[in-house]
């Protein structure tokens, strides 16, 4: 398979709505791409965090009783005569329309809220660049991990990438969505990259994400949620977060 069908299928998977001969081909080619990889890791991602952030509503009672009564009508209908009925299904699909148009605006609100993640990471990445960019100076990851002790309520996990051509430059906090979080610099030649750590409990920005020349990736690990913005171009950058997931 290629990595179109692949990553068209990636969805219906992890829903169980493909046959075991195309499960064989999809894991036959993740085996060997890495981007295949990544893409559902990241819809792996996106799941967890819907399942465990977004928030459950119950269905109002005057809708529940209308869905009982459609369904208790079609109910009476099939039992009498075995026959379509237009207007019971009618009402059972209008009643199924309803609670659909009622959970669309929490599926819009969720999006929303990553997005404005995201946006809040890019403007402290950017705000950084040209004013603050870092409280503790240093490449030793052993100073700039104690540094962030009492002052976020989480111990950040550091690591050094300098022989892989990503050095550490040090640490700041930073303000993302009415908390505190860690920043761990680093660099790529003239580019700096901003790692944003937090616990993975609070919101996350989507997988992937780009505006005006700047590049996101986000990811999940050890409890841990995990940005990485830069200017960098998206493969070293990807790059980059591949290193510091094996980490």
């Amino acid at each position: 398979m290629t990595c179109e069908e692949v990553k068209l299928l990636i969805s219906a998977r992890m829903d169980g709505e493909i046959n075991a001969v195309q499960c064989v081909a999809i894991d036959s080619h993740l085996t060997g791409c890495t981007s295949c990889n990544e893409e559902t890791e990241a819809q792996e991602n996106l799941r967890a965090v819907i399942r465990d952030e977004m928030p459950y509503y119950r269905a109002p009672a005057h809708m529940q009783e209308r869905l009982t009564s459609a369904l208790r009508v079609a109910e009476s209908f099939d039992g009498r005569a075995r026959r379509t009925d237009w207007r019971v299904l009618g009402a059972v699909a209008a009643a199924l329309v309803l609670a659909v148009l009622g959970a669309a605006p929490f599926l819009v609100n969720e999006h929303n809220q990553r997005q404005i993640v995201a946006d809040e990471l890019l403007s402290a990445h950017v705000r950084a660049l040209f004013s603050h960019t870092m409280d503790v100076v240093s490449s030793d990851q052993h100073t700039v991990k104690p540094w962030f002790n009492g002052k976020v309520t989480f111990s950040p996990p550091v690591v050094d990438l300098s022989s892989e051509g990503f050095p550490l430059e040090g640490g700041r906090l930073d303000s993302v969505g009415a908390r505190l979080i860690a920043t761990l610099v680093y660099s790529r030649r003239l580019h700096r990259i901003d790692v944003f750590v937090w616990p993975a409990n609070h919101q996350m920005p989507p997988p992937h994400f780009e505006r005006d020349g700047y590049n996101e990736i986000s990811w999940t690990k050890n409890d841990f949620a995990f940005a990485a913005v830069s200017d960098l171009n998206t493969a070293e950058l990807n790059t980059f977060a591949g290193l510091l997931k094996k980490q």
